[in-house]
């Protein structure tokens, strides 16, 4: 199988993305840096892009408007878990993914979440 530059293999790679679907709603998993990035990039992409082209062109009237709660609370979860999972790789509570609803800060969390080695990396590299 063909090697990337990191030295993980596409099939381990592949596997990665196949758990990290199958468990997009788990609040107990891990999540390392990468893997909350491409969660959060993913979700986003995922839901809005096309609900927001659907808008723009019109395509389907005002039927689209009725999906727009269901759409907007699976996001929420998605997001909420996403962050636990990422919580509980740096051996944080829980509790602090209430910080997201406090405007200014919970930006400064998101980067403080993106940017912070997990425990995986520290335990590698002692």
């Amino acid at each position: 199988m063909t090697s990337l530059r990191s030295g993980v293999k596409l099939k381990e790679m592949i596997k990665c993305i196949k758990h990290r679907l199958i468990n997009i709603f788990s609040f107990s998993d891990t999540a390392g840096r990468l893997d909350y990035l491409c969660v959060y990039l993913g979700s986003w992409g995922f839901f809005l892009i096309p609900l927001y082209i659907t808008i723009l062109l019109d395509v389907g009237g005002s039927g689209i408007a009725q999906f727009l709660p269901l759409i907007l609370i699976i996001l929420a979860i998605i997001g909420l878990a996403n962050t636990c999972r990422r919580l509980n790789d740096l051996k944080k509570t829980r509790l602090l993914v209430l910080l997201l609803f406090v405007p200014i800060i919970g930006l400064i969390f998101i980067l403080y979440l993106l940017f912070t080695p997990g425990t995986k990396y520290i335990k590698k590299n002692k």
